[in-house]
């Protein structure tokens, strides 16, 4: 007789039972993750590794803590040491430039950085408004705010009005020398970037001391192709001026793609707050 025939004598309770996997037991709870206890209060722990802080402190004092990490990161430290609240934080594996912030607080800072082998690193933090460190040259220390700018517009509307000819643009080139920044300006707007051309307006950008001109090199740089005027920009998102550094991200919507989003995102915790809001449009702009 055929298994499964209607007509199958066997008794119900003859029919194979269901073939099922292993029984299932209830699974033994994992303990859980142990809570790493802060130090003890007014003391704290600073680890440092390849650009990466982590920072244990409890109510602790923070110069100490500045200073053990100016020692393991290799940075000079200048502070103001009066007032200073303590603090109580616990950051892991956080990049340098966004724990700074963390790390001061309210206290007015200063930041300066070097860029080595593709990498940027920090030489020098100022902490506290008394100590700021000085400008390049006594020419940006007296610049009202918003004056960068302003001169840069100003700057371009003449450009735009006559542009130079092929022999005014040559001799316009030798007034990079010249001791008054408003020669300068005009040079680096006349400079062609390329050549020569855009090696001078990459090292004006990087080391002139009036940042009205290091602006003006940038509306230069925007207009090249080469890969040195992008690289030259992206240094000078670390310039001290913050305005220069706004003319700089706007340059580099025209000039570089979303390969520069991850430097964008180290401004986000700039001191300056024109700085943060236009590096947060930029990263916009390039679509994340």
């Amino acid at each position: 007789m055929l298994v499964g025939c209607g007509n199958d004598p066997r008794p119900a309770s003859e029919e194979p039972a269901a073939q099922s996997g292993p029984a299932e037991t209830s699974a033994t709870p994992l303990p859980p993750a142990p809570i790493r206890p802060l130090p003890a209060r007014g003391e704290a722990t600073v680890r440092y590794t390849d650009g990466v802080v982590s920072v244990d402190a409890f109510a602790a004092p923070r110069l100490p803590l500045l200073e053990r990490l100016s020692e393991e990161a290799g940075f000079v430290l200048i502070a103001e040491a009066s007032d200073w609240p303590p603090l109580t934080l616990r950051i892991d594996d956080m990049a340098i430039e966004l724990a700074l912030p963390l790390l001061v607080g309210d206290l007015e800072y200063a930041a300066e950085w070097r860029t080595e082998k593709g990498t940027h690193r920090l030489t020098t933090l100022t902490v506290g408004a008394a100590q700021r460190p000085p400008s390049d040259s006594a020419t940006e220390e007296g610049l009202p705010e918003g004056e960068v700018s302003a001169a840069l517009e100003r700057a371009l509307d003449a450009a735009g009005e006559a542009p130079p000819s092929d022999t005014e643009a040559a001799a316009q080139a030798a007034r990079f020398a010249d001791a008054d920044p408003e020669q300068r300006i005009r040079a680096a707007l006349a400079m062609e970037a390329e050549g020569d051309g855009l090696k001078t307006l990459c090292d004006m950008l990087a080391n002139d001391p009036d940042p009205r001109v290091r602006a003006a090199t940038t509306a230069s740089l925007e207009n090249s192709e080469d890969f040195a005027a992008v690289r030259a920009l992206v240094d000078a998102l670390h310039d001290p001026n913050p305005e220069v550094v706004v003319e700089v991200i706007d340059s580099l919507e025209f000039a570089a793609d979303a390969s520069i989003v991850p430097d964008l995102e180290k401004l986000l915790a700039h001191t300056d707050l024109r700085v943060r809001q236009r590096a947060a449009d930029a990263i916009d702009f390039f679509g994340r």
